[in-house]
């Protein structure tokens, strides 16, 4: 029973208050009825906005109603719109898009148009963003450089931007919103090819009308065959099942920054454009490039006692293992473990398999729920494929914009919605 009330006595004034509780939680914005009597020395007492809720890290509180993903760590289950992982195992971006965005599995007459419409979207990309990223030093941070194509980008289409021109574009508009979408997943994998190839000193490869949005991607970044000049069938695969692993989860730093943005209700370049700066710390997709970082410090399986013991001490962290939403085990990490399969084997992959091994049989890790997580061997995935460390933050967020862009939208209806519904009150 997710639904009833929660029965609370103050004692500092003995009043009792009753908080309804729906889908299993309760609204901070009741307990502002609890208040304290006003009188003594302590200040934070005498606020009128009574009774506030406390949760640094947003650790136990709610932000939003979602109907894109669902996770239950207790049982190590991720849902997409209510699809399991092993339903979707075979799904394209395309698929996952449509799934995520639009609420449906797509026809292959809807997965079509959809390609079709993406590809469009980055041929429309003006040169002036590749003339922007091209204008900095290869050796400039990739996110950096992502940062300055996006930004590009939304500065090559003011009419884009509410403040600019019409505050109300997004709000009951429902074509203006999926445009909106498409431009910013097709803007973001041109910026990416840019960048990709930039870092490397290639000449960027235009996308092709032909092309899906993961072969658009590979070939932008220079991630083909140099005889054939198309992408590995194989890494392809392997890029395309990890986007589906990694398409969405739920109120991630990502989705939660950019919502923060779409709450002025402004366009989903500059939502992009918070997540991308969000993400680019240790603790969420820096993970990736942090953990690869530390496995090479270790050095050898010998070194791993060692190296455990420091992270136990708290002098060290050991990235991609423990994660806020999962007890056990991330239900995504077997899976990656197999795309891995069809990817060469390297020392550190050996190295990250052994720190497991030695983790799982320590009592200090155990007692903790300190399991690995989709970070921890997804790195190996992404380097694998072909990227360097560097680029697998911006690499991530080219499978996650599927999530970002789907809450961006959903944020915008819902928001729509709300406040239909207060006017009419």
């Amino acid at each position: 029973m997710s639904s009833g009330t929660l029965y609370i006595r103050d004692s500092r004034t003995d009043a009792l208050y009753e908080i309804p509780i729906r889908r299993n939680s309760v609204s901070a914005a009741d307990f502002k009825r609890i208040k304290a009597p006003g009188i003594g020395a302590n200040r934070a007492d005498q606020v009128s906005g009574g009774l506030r809720v406390h949760d640094p890290g947003l650790l136990n509180t709610t932000v939003i109603e979602s109907a894109i993903s669902f996770s239950d760590h207790e049982r190590g289950l991720l849902l997409f719109r209510g699809y399991s992982l092993e339903e979707l195992w075979k799904s394209d971006f395309e698929d996952m898009l449509h799934l995520l965005v639009w609420g449906s599995y797509p026809t292959p007459p809807q997965k079509e148009q959809l390609r079709s419409k993406l590809a469009a979207q980055m041929l429309a990309v003006p040169e002036t963003v590749q003339t922007a990223v091209q204008s900095l030093p290869n050796t400039t941070p990739p996110l950096a450089l992502i940062l300055t194509g996006l930004s590009t980008y939304l500065s090559c289409i003011p009419e884009t931007i509410p403040a600019s021109t019409d505050a109300h574009q997004y709000r009951a508009n429902r074509e203006n919103v999926d445009n909106a979408v498409l431009r910013t997943v097709a803007a973001y994998a041109v910026v990416f090819g840019i960048v990709a190839s930039h870092r490397k000193s290639i000449p960027f490869t235009p996308p092709s009308p032909d092309r899906t949005y993961c072969e658009n991607l590979f070939t932008m970044a220079g991630l083909v065959d140099p005889v054939a000049g198309m992408p590995d069938p194989v890494k392809l695969s392997c890029f395309r099942r990890f986007a589906m692993l990694n398409a969405d989860h739920g109120m991630a730093l990502t989705v939660f920054s950019a919502l923060v943005t779409a709450s002025s209700l402004t366009d989903p370049v500059s939502c992009l454009i918070t997540s991308v700066a969000s993400a680019w710390g240790p603790l969420h997709f820096g993970a990736t490039e942090s953990a690869q970082r530390a496995l090479a410090d270790i050095g050898t399986e010998a070194g791993i006692p060692a190296f455990l013991d420091e992270v136990k001490q708290g002098r060290k962290r050991l990235f991609g293992y423990g994660h806020r939403s999962y007890k056990r085990i991330d239900p995504r990490v077997r899976f990656v473990q197999s795309i891995l399969h069809d990817l060469p084997s390297t020392r550190l992959l050996k190295l990250a398999e052994a720190i497991e091994c030695a983790a799982s049989a320590d009592d200090y890790f155990r007692s903790r729920g300190l399991y690995p997580n989709a970070d921890f061997y997804g790195n190996f995935v992404f380097t694998g494929i072909g990227f360097e460390v560097e680029m697998i933050p911006a690499a991530m967020l080219a499978q996650r914009i599927m999530g970002i862009m789907a809450h961006w939208r959903e944020y915008m209806r819902e928001f729509c919605a709300h406040t239909t519904r207060a006017m009419q009150r």
